[in-house]
């Protein structure tokens, strides 16, 4: 197999309507089409007898990945509330900004708490100058922020 291009990252939460507007309000993401979904082949696929979901793919204007928001009616808690950088498994989403330290200072303004203030990389040599910066949408999940060096 060899993969052709990258499509979109899921997202399950337990919020909908207050992911959608973080999303799409505070990170300036566009709805491109929105669904609710219970079809048989769904359920199937998913691997959930009686799957029945809302959801949402959203894309940052100027890009072609997706971010697919759903919300199950059957939802099943975590095991922990906020998972942690190093635990195993997908564990963030980084997205490229063009100033960080504005980004950092608009985000906090809207209340948003941050893990640390943004770090600017300094070795090794091959990635020095890399800015980057991290902190949890609304369910505790890790988004990170990236101004690469010039």
């Amino acid at each position: 197999m060899k993969v052709k291009k990258f499509r979109h990252i899921g997202l399950v939460v337990k919020d909908y309507s207050k992911m959608m507007k973080f999303y799409s309000e505070v990170l300036g993401f566009e709805i491109i089409r929105e669904f609710e979904i219970e079809n048989e082949d769904f359920r199937k696929g998913v691997g959930i007898s009686n799957a029945k979901a809302k959801g949402a793919h959203l894309i940052v204007p100027g890009n072609n990945v997706e971010i697919e928001i759903s919300e199950y009616e059957q939802k099943i808690e975590r095991c922990s509330e906020l998972s942690l950088s190093n635990y195993p498994g997908y564990r963030h989403i980084a997205f490229i900004v063009e100033n960080l330290e504005e980004a950092y200072n608009d985000l906090r303004k809207l209340g948003i708490e941050f893990i640390s203030e943004p770090i600017c990389v300094k070795e090794p040599k091959n990635v020095a100058g890399f800015q980057f910066v991290y902190f949890r949408d609304p369910e505790g999940n890790i988004i990170e922020i990236n101004q690469l060096p010039e």
